[in-house]
């Protein structure tokens, strides 16, 4: 029985880890396409005095784009750590089944 739940558990592991490592590509992807604004603002930023309206308008955003960089490093370094614990732990679980196989299907002749 050990056999089977270590199975179900080692697939449930997977799609865990499946699931994360999509997110933190969904992380990265945002994270570039912010800093990529944030690079069209500071170009488009040098063609205003820095007293103007939309200068100010300018670096609200890219403060908001740094805010928000700051934030996806945050929920990456989470996703990161929760993929470390599931590698872990599908490690251990690996290590079970292999104990059981190894137990279930030993022949002792003699």
């Amino acid at each position: 029985m050990g056999l089977l739940i270590g199975i179900i558990r080692l697939r449930q592991l997977r799609i865990m880890q499946s699931n994360a490592e999509w997110k933190l590509q969904l992380i990265t992807q945002a994270q570039m396409t912010a800093q990529n604004s944030a690079n069209n603002l500071l170009q488009v930023g040098t063609d205003y005095e820095s007293d103007t309206l939309i200068a100010k308008k300018l670096q609200q955003r890219q403060y908001k784009l740094k805010l928000l960089d700051e934030k996806l490093n945050l929920q990456k370094e989470a996703i990161q750590q929760q993929l470390k614990e599931i590698n872990a732990e599908i490690e251990s679980c690996q290590g079970m089944i292999d104990k059981h196989i190894t137990s279930t299907f030993s022949y002792k002749v003699g």
